[in-house]
C-alpha cells in the first residue's frame, strides 16, 4: 500500500492519465449536442483547444433542426415577421461554420437565408403583391436583427461548451480521480512503480 508521500508522487506523475487519450470529451460533446437539438439547434461539429492560453475555447459548426423550436425557446413573444412566414410555409436558417486558425467562439461565421412572402403566394394578384411586398420589407428588418441575436446566443453556447471541458478536464485530472485511476490500474502495487516514486 502506498504512503502518503508515495500517494502524492503517483498522482504527479500519473496526473494525466485520464486526459491522454484521444476522445476524452466525448461525454461532454455527446451532453452538448443533446442539450442543442433540445432547444432547436443541430451541432455538426465541434472544435476546441485548451486550457492555458488567450486564444483557447471552444466553437461549433451547425444550424437549426427546427427553427420553430429555435424561435419558441429563446424568443418566445418576438419576430412576428419571421413567425408569419414560417406559418405561410416559408424557411428561415441560420448555419454557422468555423474559420481561421484558432477555435473560440469569434472564428466563426454565419450566414442566414430565408424565402420571402412574395414566393410563397402562387400566381399573386396585383393586391397579393402589394401585401407581400410590404411584409418582406419588414421581414428584412426582423431577419437582421434575428441574425444578431442569433450569433449572439450561438456564441454564448460557445463559452459555455468551453466552461464545460474545461470543468471535465479539472475533474478528471484532480487528485481523487487520478487516484482512483491509479488504484483500478493497479499502479499503486507496483513494487518499481513505488520503489521510483520513492
Amino acid at each position: 500500500m502506498a504512503t502518503s508521500e508515495q500517494r502524492e508522487r503517483l498522482i504527479e506523475r500519473h496526473r494525466y492519465i485520464n486526459v491522454e487519450y484521444d476522445q476524452w470529451w466525448d461525454c461532454v460533446y455527446s451532453d452538448f449536442k443533446e442539450d442543442m437539438r433540445e432547444v432547436g439547434i443541430y451541432v455538426n461539429r465541434i472544435y476546441f483547444s485548451g486550457f492555458w492560453s488567450q486564444g483557447d475555447g471552444a466553437c461549433f459548426e451547425g444550424g437549426f433542426c427546427s427553427s420553430g423550436v429555435y424561435l419558441d425557446h429563446h424568443h418566445k413573444d418576438q419576430y412576428p415577421m419571421i413567425r408569419k412566414l414560417m406559418d405561410v410555409g416559408g424557411y428561415i436558417g441560420t448555419d454557422c461554420k468555423h474559420s481561421g486558425h484558432y477555435y473560440h467562439e469569434h472564428c466563426t461565421s454565419f450566414s442566414t437565408d430565408h424565402d420571402t412572402f412574395y414566393r410563397t403566394v402562387e400566381c399573386p394578384t396585383e393586391f397579393q403583391e402589394q401585401i407581400a411586398d410590404a411584409w418582406d420589407r419588414e421581414l428584412e428588418d426582423e431577419v437582421e436583427a434575428f441574425e444578431k441575436d442569433v450569433i449572439e446566443q450561438w456564441r454564448t453556447y460557445m463559452r459555455d461548451l468551453y466552461r464545460k471541458l474545461e470543468a471535465e478536464y479539472d475533474h478528471l485530472t484532480s487528485d481523487e480521480v487520478v487516484w482512483e485511476a491509479i488504484v483500478a490500474n493497479e499502479l499503486d502495487e507496483d513494487d518499481e512503480e513505488l520503489e521510483d516514486a520513492a
